[in-house]
């Protein structure tokens, strides 16, 4: 069969796509089957190559004498909207450009949601002025970083052309985000997730809650209670005092979620799946266990406001079935456990960000784990 092209506003010359005539198609109204009936038609009635326009006279004529003035008129008029396709690179898939998800894309550079959308709409705007309707994916991110760089600064094109990298890497990427309880690591955790397109997540509460399942309490008592109650079952060392046997006992039930954590881990290395893992457990310098099989950062959030750390509980028991009463109770030995964690990061040399704003957190968190990241990958605009 003879192969057919077309040429679009920027002069360059791409394969006619039956598969997105129909989808043009079914915009204006007509229904699946209709579609492809008239796409048949369209595709055997020209061999070579024709312009875009012509393209869209051919559509509009064959629509005409098919279903009448009014469908024919109707696709014209969304054809003029200028659709933007996207490319892969071997220049066969094709897609419509969509202003979400390159504002999706866009936010892993640490950028707010509202900027991303409006750097997504000038994008896709340029590439209307410029008569690019189909621009390859590689093409496409270039114009992105060039715009960030222009209107953000070096760096946040330095983040965005990272997180483009990240799934043609030879290693995956292992984020980890510690901290005590309440501190807000499981919303981060999921948020990160979706900016950073990562599609794995684990915490280390749910590895917990599966060991509980699986060993019994009078074997190993320190798993089935909270980190900040595990010291209730340490062997009671003459003159042990209380926050020495809070912290005893949170290393000891650590030491046995840890190894399943590892285990995590490991199968996320072995498949090189890249992997958000979130909890108290995380004691800062478990990262280097997995440092040259994995991009390992590492990130330690706290909240060192003690009015604020104790209002996230009473929040809690809006959208979950967690009262606060318990945590507040131990609320004492949670900030024990935290200042321990921030001893050992400041010991590790891992990043400590304090969480009083949530939308601030993401930004600094974000900024910290691509700066980390484009050191030990290397990135050049």
């Amino acid at each position: 069969m003879a192969k057919r092209f077309v040429i679009d506003g920027s002069g360059e010359k791409f394969p006619f796509s039956k598969g997105v005539l129909v989808r043009s198609l079914t915009r204006a109204g007509l229904s699946v089957d209709d579609a492809y009936r008239v796409a048949d038609e369209v595709s055997r009635k020209f061999r070579g190559t024709v312009t875009s326009e012509e393209l869209v006279d051919l559509v509009y004529d064959t629509l005409k004498s098919l279903f009448g003035r009014k469908i024919a008129g109707r696709y014209r008029r969304l054809v003029r909207e200028k659709e933007v396709l996207v490319c892969e690179e071997c220049g066969k898939a094709v897609v419509p450009f969509s202003r979400g998800i390159l504002a999706g894309s866009i936010r892993s550079a640490g950028v707010d949601i509202s900027e991303a959308f409006e750097i997504a709409r000038e994008v896709h705007d340029f590439l209307v002025k410029s008569g690019k309707f189909r621009v390859r994916r590689a093409e496409l991110r270039e114009i992105t970083a060039k715009l960030l760089k222009e209107k953000l600064g070096k760096d946040y094109a330095k983040r965005y052309l990272l997180w483009r990298q990240v799934k043609k890497l030879n290693k995956p990427v292992i984020i980890l985000i510690g901290g005590a309880t309440g501190v807000g690591k499981s919303r981060l955790a999921a948020e990160l997730t979706g900016i950073l397109e990562i599609n794995r997540m684990a915490s280390t509460d749910s590895v917990r809650e599966v060991m509980r399942k699986m060993v019994s309490k009078s074997l190993v008592p320190s798993i089935h209670v909270s980190s900040y109650e595990a010291g209730k079952f340490i062997y009671p060392f003459e003159r042990i005092d209380k926050r020495d046997r809070i912290i005893y006992g949170f290393v000891d039930q650590t030491e046995k979620v840890l190894t399943g954590i590892e285990a995590v881990i490991n199968r996320a290395i072995k498949e090189n799946v890249s992997l958000v893992v979130e909890g108290i457990h995380l004691i800062p310098g478990i990262g280097e266990k997995f440092e040259g099989r994995a991009y390992v950062v590492h990130v330690l959030l706290t909240t060192l406001d003690e009015e604020i750390h104790k209002s996230r509980f009473r929040s809690r028991e809006k959208s979950s079935q967690r009262t606060s009463k318990k945590y507040l109770k131990h609320f004492k030995s949670i900030r024990i456990i935290q200042d321990f964690l921030y001893q050992k990061a400041k010991e590790k040399g891992i990043p400590v960000i304090d969480n009083i704003d949530f939308d601030d957190t993401r930004k600094k968190v974000l900024e910290t784990i691509t700066g980390e990241l484009i050191e030990k990958v290397g990135v050049k605009v």
